[in-house]
């Protein structure tokens, strides 16, 4: 099985090593081989919206950067956790960069979600589980809310954590996730 965790190089806290030594743990006592990639500001372009993973090559990318090999590790992996330093109650930068970089994984189609909104339906039949954990230095109750809000609305297979210096408190909730891939759920 393997877990693959996605994190921001720019932002190496004190937090985050700790978090993420946990995670990296705990994935790995469940039997999850951990793959770790760090993204910087010089590791990905920006998307330029061709369209050309969707109609010149589909499914892939043709900017020729980490991205391919992230998608490619996304697409394989039972579950994939995002560390991420919650900047004004947003993802960090390059996080943000390689969320939107991940357009060649679903269709140009698009499908009505029952709240009524609409959504690029999934390329694959099969997803991993998505965990995004937002961190940082005295979170403000309107960042938490805000990070929550931003991402929810967004994806469907997600679970949100944030986390705020209680390791137990973290990995109990980490514990009781189910780990395994979703299906087509984005």
């Amino acid at each position: 099985m393997q877990a693959l965790i996605i994190s921001d190089k720019e932002y190496q806290t004190k937090i985050f090593t700790r978090l993420n030594q946990m995670l990296s743990k705990s994935l790995t006592v469940k039997g999850f081989n951990v793959k770790e990639i760090q993204i910087g500001r010089n590791d990905l372009a920006f998307c330029k919206g061709c369209f050309d993973c969707w109609v010149k090559k589909p499914g892939e990318c043709i900017i020729n950067d980490a991205m391919a090999q992230i998608n490619y590790d996304f697409i394989n992996s039972e579950v994939v956790v995002y560390l991420c330093q919650v900047v004004f109650g947003q993802f960090s930068a390059n996080l943000k960069n390689s969320l939107d970089r991940w357009i060649p994984n679903i269709l140009p189609f698009f499908e009505t979600r029952r709240d009524g909104s609409t959504m690029h339906p999934a390329r694959y039949s099969s997803n991993p589980k998505q965990i995004i954990i937002g961190y940082g230095d005295e979170l403000s109750d309107e960042d938490t809310k805000l990070f929550i809000d931003v991402t929810t609305k967004h994806r469907q297979n997600v679970e949100v954590l944030i986390y705020q210096g209680d390791d137990a408190e973290i990995l109990q909730v980490f514990d009781h996730l189910n780990l395994k891939k979703v299906g087509a759920l984005l």
